[in-house]
């Protein structure tokens, strides 16, 4: 039997990486330094004690490797989608042995490329730099082409996440959830679950829900989409499903709110929640909802 995984951290890709970071300070969250990825792309992360969100952008086109059919190319992948639009690219997955996943996952019947080792230059919190490194396993969906999922191994963790990068000024504490949007929820239930592992699927009122081991995988029609956030607009159109929520649980979606009064930030008011529509949070919706 499997490991149930967890969301490990959501990747959000961005025209303009320097312009989202910004944007996510004055959502009020701490940002990491500059990461750079030896295949032309770069990010600030979002950090919370279990998991984070990738603020991603292309810095450098002349590193993109093409995609084959035995590699994943992450870089080309992310340059891909924003040719289309901003917005999440990528759900990933938490894991201990991205080797052993890739195997559940071939035996699941998922396409599953070969597991990938890299690692890369950190700067920690007094400015020093470290070497983390990682392990990740790519899947592919081709009634979902515009998205991608991956599992993340992480070999240094010790030097990854570090307390003085979670102190967020609105009392975020984590990744909690994630929405996809698709026209036929209960076709993609299957899939999220072999993805996280032996949690089955649960059809509710407004789509299917599948629980990882820290957070809600959410499958939902455009037009619960819609109900669920009215001030968002239309879910983009897509080739079967988009990721199109993230939720993230603070102590006080009240002093979120207020927050986001202080910066100038517009949001929206849900059923106990506060949100921020995707004009404003590089094409997602962003949900506060109380821990």
């Amino acid at each position: 039997m499997s490991p149930r995984r967890g969301i490990d951290h959501l990747v959000l890709a961005v025209d303009d990486l320097s312009a989202a970071r910004d944007r996510f300070a004055a959502f009020g969250f701490l940002t990491t330094p500059l990461g750079r990825h030896p295949w032309g792309t770069g990010n600030h992360l979002v950090q919370f004690p279990s998991n984070f969100i990738e603020i991603l952008g292309i810095v450098d086109a002349s590193q993109l490797v093409p995609m084959s059919d035995d590699h994943f190319s992450f870089g080309a992948h992310n340059d891909r989608f924003l040719r289309s639009r901003q917005g999440m690219s990528m759900l990933v997955l938490s894991t201990e042995d991205a080797r052993a996943d890739a195997d559940d996952w071939r035996g699941r019947g998922l396409h599953v490329y070969e597991p990938f080792h890299w690692s890369r230059k950190a700067t920690l919190p007094d400015g020093s730099e470290t070497t983390v490194a990682f392990t990740l396993t790519f899947v592919t969906n081709p009634l979902m082409p515009d998205i991608a999922f991956f599992s993340c191994q992480q070999h240094n963790p010790g030097m990854f996440w570090k307390p003085e990068y979670q102190g967020h000024e609105n009392g975020a504490k984590r990744v909690s959830g994630v929405t996809l949007v698709a026209e036929d929820p209960d076709r993609h239930g299957d899939f999220v679950t072999d993805l996280v592992g032996d949690a089955g699927p649960r059809a509710k009122g407004d789509g299917v829900l599948v629980e990882s081991a820290n957070g809600a995988v959410r499958i939902q029609s455009p037009k619960c989409f819609e109900a669920r956030f009215p001030d968002a607009g239309p879910a983009p159109e897509t080739g079967g499903g988009a990721l199109m929520a993230a939720t993230v649980a603070v102590g006080d979606p009240d002093h979120v709110a207020a927050c986001l009064d202080r910066h100038g930030v517009p949001c929206s008011r849900g059923d106990e929640t506060v949100y921020i529509t995707p004009d404003h949070a590089c094409g997602i919706v962003l949900e506060f909802e109380k821990a």
